[in-house]
C-alpha cells in the first residue's frame, strides 16, 4: 500500500499521520512515514539550499527535477505501507504548482491518495505558533480556505491521473486521535 496524503502547512497532517502509524502498528502492519519535502531537501541541499522552505523559490525546471528525483527514492523504499507525507498544491508567488505533478505521481504510483483538512482559523493559529518553519502567513481565513481548496483540487486531478481514490480526513481542533481513527478505517486496516 503506497498512500499520498497532503494537507496545506499547519492542517495537522504530521500529528495525524503519527497518530495513525501508533495505531496501524498496534494493528500489525509496518507502517514507514516518507516526508517528500525531506527527501526533495536533500536533494535540494546537494544543489546548494540551505532551508527546507527555500524550495519552493527556486526556478520550475528546478523544483520538478527535485521532485522527480524524490519520487523515484520514494518508490524505491521499502515498507508494508508507505505513506507519503507532501503537499498535492503549493502555493508560489507564480501561482499554484502541483505538489505531485503527473511524472511523479506515474512514478510513486500510489494505491489511495488522503487529504488532511481542517477549520482554517485554526490553521492560521497553528502556523502563527510554529516556530519550527519559515512560514508565509495568508493575511486572512479566506486565503487559507482557498488554499484549502486547491489542495483538495490538485488532489483530485492526482486521483484521474492515478486512479487511486481519495479520501478526505477532518482534523478539527483537539481530535487528532479521532481523525487517525477516521483515516485507518478509511484505508481497511
Amino acid at each position: 500500500m503506497i498512500v499520498i496524503v497532503g494537507g496545506i502547512p499547519g492542517v495537522g497532517k504530521s500529528t495525524v499521520l503519527d497518530l495513525f502509524k501508533r495505531r496501524a502498528e498496534g494493528m500489525g502492519r509496518g507502517v514507514r512515514i516518507i516526508n517528500y519535502g525531506t527527501v526533495m531537501f536533500e536533494e535540494a541541499h546537494r544543489r546548494g539550499v540551505g532551508h527546507r522552505d527555500e524550495m519552493r523559490r527556486l526556478p520550475i525546471d528546478v523544483q520538478r527535477e527535485i521532485q522527480i528525483s524524490a519520487a523515484e527514492e520514494i518508490a524505491g523504499a521499502p515498507g508494508d505501507i508507505k505513506i507519503v507525507d507532501t503537499h498535492f498544491s503549493i502555493r508560489t508567488s507564480s501561482g499554484y504548482l502541483p505538489g505531485i505533478p503527473s511524472i511523479v505521481a506515474s512514478r510513486i504510483s500510489p494505491t489511495h491518495l488522503v487529504v488532511v483538512r481542517a477549520d482554517p482559523d485554526e490553521i492560521l493559529s497553528r502556523r502563527g505558533s510554529d516556530g519550527t518553519r519559515i512560514r508565509d502567513m495568508p493575511e486572512s481565513a479566506d486565503a487559507v480556505r482557498e488554499e484549502m481548496e486547491m489542495e483538495i483540487l490538485y488532489a483530485v486531478s492526482t486521483s484521474t491521473i492515478t486512479g487511486a481514490p481519495l479520501i478526505i480526513v477532518d482534523n478539527r481542533q483537539g481530535e487528532a486521535e479521532r481523525a487517525s481513527e477516521d483515516l485507518t478505517s478509511k484505508l481497511g486496516i
